[in-house]
């Protein structure tokens, strides 16, 4: 070994030592001097490194304590953002993506969900609207649809079996 590695071994040894030796206050008061010197750039670096370091279940400790840190108008703030930011399309497809890898059974849940928040007229606009865009073909064939519904319905009722 030579003495540049020697030297160099025994400094490091010596800030090991100094370092263990410290309080736990005394290094977080060296901590926060070290962070207040930083720049915005540094900092930014100092911040993705750390993010790099730690797995996912610390990555989602630190956003839990970050968001209960944050007052109401804040996280309101940065969700309209969030939102101004968004690029619509990608938006509208993360959205068919989740809907898509959902039960049938949770998918249910969430209509009825809605349908009940829905008032009657908003129901009745939604139906009109549905029925502007279809074309005829289509109204036919749903208006079909519906009346063989009604005539199982019917059958089911009397108590025949469906033919």
């Amino acid at each position: 070994m030579t003495d540049t590695d020697e030297a160099r071994r025994k400094r490091s040894e010596a800030r090991r030592k100094a370092a263990a030796a410290r309080s736990p206050e005394a290094r977080s008061e060296a901590a926060r001097k070290a962070a207040a010197a930083k720049g915005p750039e540094r900092r930014k670096e100092a911040a993705r490194m750390a993010a790099a370091r730690r797995g996912p279940e610390a990555h989602r400790e630190a956003v839990r304590k970050g968001l209960a840190a944050r007052s109401p108008e804040a996280r309101r703030e940065a969700a309209l953002k969030g939102a101004a930011n968004r690029d619509r399309e990608k938006h509208r497809e993360a959205v068919r993506e989740a809907i898509a890898a959902r039960s049938p059974e949770a998918r249910r849940e969430i209509a009825l969900k809605g349908a009940a928040k829905r008032t009657p007229e908003e129901r009745r606009r939604a139906a009109l609207k549905g029925v502007e865009t279809k074309s005829p073909e289509a109204r036919k064939e749903t208006a079909r649809k519906a009346a063989e519904t009604r005539r199982r319905n019917r059958e089911a009722a009397k108590g025949e079996a469906p033919g």
